[in-house]
């Protein structure tokens, strides 16, 4: 009896998970119908998007979505310097740019501009008062800015060369600045950079690139063998203050 008894229960256990019964069956409800609808409606759709496309514009796509991909894999904390680039404010001065990025030049306060003239085309090109807004086309290789305006009643001229920023694995240091800042401060000559730098830290500079911060600027100290116009202790040093971190 115990063994009938224990059969039975196997057959029923079996009976009740049989697919095959007719509970597994039912028809799907109106909310499943539709959203089976709708998935079929968004692949049409997908398909439809596809193979309607132009091949130039599969071409732009891929280009443009390169250009994004190039521009977050390229770029970090490590690249860009967020904080302004503080420089004396002098006739000529260098900076560079990239197409990916708007960079701002801020004359000395109370500054007013008249005229910009750019030898290449440029993205934007705008300025107000003493501020000015560069981003470059995307072919831009250089370009040289020749800024006209007025500050204490007395009209002043800054010519900028403009370079295309390209990291340097062997300069760390060289980051791209979105923030040109200048002060109405005289800068100090190269001699005077170096010896404040000997007096502030007993001994010349040790390492290829130093820096020593007099008032509001920062001056960079550059071992440069090929460059460098001032030889002191076997060395030669030149004075760059156009990468600057304040």
């Amino acid at each position: 009896m115990k063994k009938i008894s224990l059969i039975l229960m196997t057959l029923s256990g079996f009976i009740v998970a049989n697919p095959l019964d007719p509970q597994n069956f039912i028809a799907p409800t109106q909310q499943e119908l539709q959203q089976n609808q709708s998935q079929k409606i968004d692949d049409l759709k997908a398909n439809s998007f596809y193979l309607n496309l132009d091949p130039k514009d599969i071409n732009a796509i891929q280009k443009r979505d390169e250009e994004v991909r190039n521009a977050f894999d390229r770029f970090s904390q490590k690249e860009i310097n967020y904080k302004p680039a503080i420089r004396p404010i002098a006739s000529m001065d260098s900076i560079n740019l990239h197409p990916y990025f708007t960079t701002t030049i801020l004359l000395p306060k109370g500054s007013i501009i008249s005229h910009i003239d750019s030898s290449s085309k440029m993205a934007v090109l705008k300025y107000e008062n003493n501020a000015v807004l560069i981003r470059p086309n995307q072919d831009f290789k250089i370009a040289n800015f020749t800024i006209l305006y007025k500050l204490n009643d007395e009209n002043q001229i800054l010519n900028v060369l403009a370079n295309f920023y390209e990291k340097n694995p062997q300069d760390f240091q060289d980051k791209l600045n979105l923030v040109y800042s200048y002060l109405n401060t005289p800068k100090l000559d190269d001699l005077e950079v170096l010896s404040a730098y000997v007096k502030e830290f007993g001994s010349l500079p040790k390492e290829q690139y130093s820096f020593i911060q007099i008032g509001d600027i920062s001056y960079r100290i550059v071992r440069d063998e090929k460059y460098g116009n001032i030889m002191r202790g076997g060395n030669k040093y030149r004075i760059d203050n156009n990468t600057i971190y304040r």
